[in-house]
């Protein structure tokens, strides 16, 4: 499958996306490392994580994240993948990167 008007192979979006989530919870992980579950700015990883521990809540959230982009793939929703790629690198990576490197 290609994206539209392109030669790009589509699946190169969802192996990005499953990048950026691999990404996230790396630097999410060393933040709470770092600074402590307060850190932590989504309120439904934060609540699960005090019932299920932090490791297990972060695995299945990126997990949850990959099979709901496996299905957007599926979809042949390319843009919307794209759309969300870009959303977690702005809203997650950027901010993560900058608050690690400031430490």
């Amino acid at each position: 499958m290609k994206l539209p008007g392109s030669d790009t192979r589509a699946i190169w979006m969802l192996a990005l996306f499953v990048a950026t989530q691999l990404a996230d919870g790396a630097l999410t992980a060393a933040g709470v490392a770092q600074f402590g579950m307060q850190i932590e700015g989504n309120p439904l990883i934060h609540f699960a994580a005090e019932g299920a521990g932090f490791g297990a809540t972060l695995v299945i959230a990126k997990l949850f994240a990959v099979s709901c982009a496996t299905l957007l793939y599926a979809q042949a929703r390319h843009l919307t993948l794209a759309v969300l790629t870009l959303a977690y690198v702005i809203g997650a990576i950027v901010p993560w990167t900058i608050v690690l490197a400031s430490s």
